[in-house]
Parts: structure tokens; sequence; C-alpha cells
């Protein structure tokens, strides 16, 4: 069986999809209190992890066909063409580690009044899940090369699920506050950040009640490699 580097090479094609990713997430057991503005951001979500999904489905062919040619011992360059290809898409699928400049943003809750004020609740005081998707999928959409979560890498597969109080990523809980970050050009995930409609109205409702949003820049993010499984089913997003 001959490999043509043409075929090989072709998997580079999914590189695009790196700028797009997202972290998409299982539906919370509670309702979203803060109505989400932001039109079609879950289809946006869906659309984003199924390119994933396509990328990571790339990186395993690539992987397959450098078997055969490590086997083969080709002299035509498609060997390296192929580790060439697997090293572009590696970090962009979150399978190696990514260091560069970036933004992280913090979330807290709010501690509620002793008297609760008129058609509020204790709910209305704490970061929820779609407060979290909001700073992840902005960053995404400024360009971002990795994204964690509580110093967990994001993939295609992960799924970010509040309850109650708490986070629950990669079969861990995780109490508040939460941090979120994101490596890449930082004016571009400033701009996204500011620009993001969730990420808008949550730190409105931060100013009202006193939720906590912090936003730092660094010259140099260090983001560890997703270690986990990955699952080839695609996550759900809230209905």
């Amino acid at each position: 069986m001959k490999v043509r580097v043409a075929d090989i090479a072709a998997g580079g094609v999914f590189a695009v999809a790196g700028a797009l990713f997202i972290a998409s997430a299982t539906a919370s057991s509670g309702e979203n209190l803060r109505v989400d503005t932001t039109g079609g951001l879950r289809e946006s979500i869906q659309a984003r992890a199924a390119e994933n999904a396509e990328l990571q489905a790339g990186i395993d062919r690539l992987s397959k066909r450098l078997v055969i040619v490590s086997g083969r011992r080709a002299a035509d360059g498609a060997l390296q063409v192929t580790r060439d290809q697997i090293a572009e898409l590696s970090p962009m699928a979150g399978l190696t580690q990514v260091v560069g400049p970036g933004v992280t943003v913090t979330l807290d809750d709010a501690r509620p009044p002793d008297h609760m004020p008129e058609g509020l609740t204790g709910d209305d005081y704490i970061v929820h899940q779609q407060d979290i998707e909001g700073v992840v999928n902005a960053l995404w959409q400024g360009g971002a090369s990795g994204v964690t979560v509580m110093g967990q890498r994001l993939i295609s597969t992960s799924a970010v699920r509040c309850v109650g109080n708490t986070v629950i990523l990669a079969g861990r809980v995780y109490s508040p506050p939460y941090v979120i970050a994101g490596v890449g050009d930082v004016a571009a995930l400033e701009g996204a950040l500011a620009d993001d409609a969730t990420v808008g109205l949550y730190r409105e409702w931060a100013d009202t009640v006193g939720l906590r949003y912090d936003q730092n820049n660094s010259d140099e993010l260090v983001l560890p490699a997703y270690t986990g499984p990955v699952s080839a089913t695609s996550t759900q997003v809230s209905p």
C-alpha cells in the first residue's frame, strides 16, 4: 500500500479549525437566572464542537498513517510530513502544553445581604454555568490557542456542569472562585471579552449584586496538556 504525501498533507486543513475551538457543556440541573441574550450562542457551540471533533478525527487518521509510513521506512519524505502535521494539530486539540501571553478571568460568588431584596434569591448571588461558558466562548472567539478552567485544559468533549454553587469538570468538583485562562493575542482576547454579550451581562449583574469579575493579562501563561480520556461522543448543550 502506497501512502501519498498529498493525502497526508491534506490533514493540514483541520488546523484552520484551531481558532474556532469551543468548550461545550452538559445541561445543569437548575435554571439559568440571567437571560441568555447571545442569540445564536448555543448553535455556535454545537457547530464549533463538531469542527473540533473533525479535527480530532484528522489527527487520528494522520497517526495511523504515521505507523504505516514508519513501518515502510519511506524515503520520499512522507514520514516527516506526517510528523509535522501531527505536531501542528496536537496543540490545537489540547494534547500538548501551550505557553504564551494570555488573559486570566476570575469569577466569584457574591455574599447575599441579610435582608434579600424583593424579587431576588440566593441563586442570584452565585456564578452560574452560563457565566463560565460565556468567558470560555469569548476566549475561543478571540483566537485563544488553549483555554483552561481551574487549571484543566479544555478540549471539544470537555463538559462544564454547575451543581448549586460548585462546578464539576472531568469528574472533579470545584468551588468558587473560578479561574479561566486563555493563551493568545492579549489585545484580541480582551476585545472578545469586551464584545461578548454573555460576559457583558454577567459584568452588569456583578455590578448590581456584588459578583466578582477580575481580568488580568500575563506575559506568559503555561497551560498544561489535556491528559484525560478522549471521547468521540459529542457533548450536550443546555436546552
